[in-house]
């Protein structure tokens, strides 16, 4: 072998060493045009506890429910959940409806198009709500024994899973390593019937 063809090879195997220590290029991260808002699906409403047949109904009477949801992130990048909160209603004859059950989560992250799954819990209690029926007036012209009958029906609806439930809520959330692309905010609603226990 010549001299230059040794020169030659020994430049060529230095090269291909070089290369193979150098490994894999890092990619370059390019900022997301948009931070596409999170999107809110609502999975349903457990009752977790039963109630007793037949009223009356104590003031300490408890009835418990979970709500569920799947919060997904569009975007292609990490996302960090701002704020979360929702309402969850029933029916009782008035145009505000009666809250069953609330929530909030102050803040999470989602990974690049991946998802969350959150529940809430949180007890319901009879005389609580009775209070609010009479603050109310949701029992009309009859006040106190209106009130305590419309909660007995309310009550006993509950625990029968006979009424429809009626989520509203909201969400804002930002990308926090392009935080030049602000938080943006969502509000998301649902209807939903408990199946029965």
């Amino acid at each position: 072998m010549n001299k230059k063809a040794s020169i030659l090879w020994v430049m060529i195997a230095g090269m291909a060493f070089l290369l193979a220590c150098a490994g894999p290029r890092a990619v370059s991260t390019t900022s997301p045009a948009e931070n596409l808002p999170l999107s809110v699906e609502f999975l349903g409403m457990e009752r977790l506890n039963p109630i007793a047949a037949k009223p009356p109904y104590g003031k300490t009477d408890t009835l418990v429910f979970r709500a569920s949801f799947k919060i997904v992130n569009p975007n292609q990048v990490w996302a960090k959940v701002e704020d979360f909160y929702f309402e969850a209603k029933v029916e009782d004859g008035t145009p505000d409806k009666t809250i069953v059950l609330t929530g909030s989560i102050p803040g999470g992250v989602i990974p690049a198009r991946g998802e969350m799954t959150l529940s809430c819990t949180e007890p319901y209690i009879y005389g609580g709500v009775f209070g609010s029926y009479i603050l109310r007036g949701v029992g009309g012209e009859k006040g106190i024994k209106g009130a305590a009958k419309k909660l007995e029906e309310l009550w006993k609806d509950l625990g029968n899973d006979k009424r429809k439930f009626f989520i509203s809520g909201k969400i804002a959330s930002s990308l926090p390593e392009f935080s030049g692309l602000g938080i943006v905010h969502r509000q998301f609603n649902a209807e939903f019937s408990i199946p029965t226990l």
